[in-house]
């Protein structure tokens, strides 16, 4: 199968998903995470916000936050086919963006890639869908393939988080594609 037909068809089964079932797969899969030494370990901590029907991460950030660890939040430019990270510090900094997505607020300070209080050790990924090698299908966009290679993440872990349905035996992967070092779903957390 097809990149784009499987994209296509992970996306319809997650656009499907019953709101019981988001909140509940959600709940165990965050709590996996926050089980394992990667999480109580990491102190800079990169975290999307979730959009249609991805696996929450309320809990992941409320955690940061009361820990008084580092969250930064990916924040996309599609003129220069990019994200930047956006340190964020409790709910307040948040807002609701273009596209119905939880953002930083403007007054939020904006990280360098190559500053030296840039130090992520945990990366929490999304994804359309991942393989058990840890590949990842994004959007087609690029976007975190591009900040991933990046040398400031040479040290990171990677996360992928997703619902079981979203790991599948074999993804085709392109040389720019960055594998995850774990996967994370409502049934465990698995280390590749």
């Amino acid at each position: 199968m097809t990149k784009a037909k499987l994209r296509k068809n992970l996306l319809d089964q997650r656009k499907n998903l019953d709101e019981l079932f988001v909140q509940e797969a959600s709940i165990r899969a965050q709590h996996h995470l926050m089980a394992d030494d990667v999480w109580k370990k990491a102190q800079q901590v990169i975290i999307y916000s979730p959009i249609r029907n991805e696996v929450r991460t309320d809990l992941l950030l409320n955690d940061i936050w009361s820990s008084g660890r580092t969250l930064l939040l990916p924040r996309c430019d599609e003129e220069l086919g990019q994200m930047s990270l956006v340190h964020c510090e409790g709910e307040h900094d948040l807002e609701e963006g273009t596209y119905g997505i939880l953002e930083p607020r403007s007054h939020c300070t904006v990280i360098e890639y190559n500053s030296p209080s840039f130090t992520p050790s945990l990366i929490i990924v999304p994804g359309v869908g991942f393989d058990i090698a840890g590949n990842r299908l994004g959007f087609g966009g690029g976007y975190y393939d591009r900040m991933l290679h990046k040398p400031a993440f040479n040290h990171a872990t990677f996360v992928g988080l997703a619902y079981s349905f979203q790991v599948v035996p074999a993804l085709e992967s392109d040389p720019w594609d960055q594998a995850m070092h774990a996967l994370c779903t409502e049934e465990a957390l698995r280390w590749l």
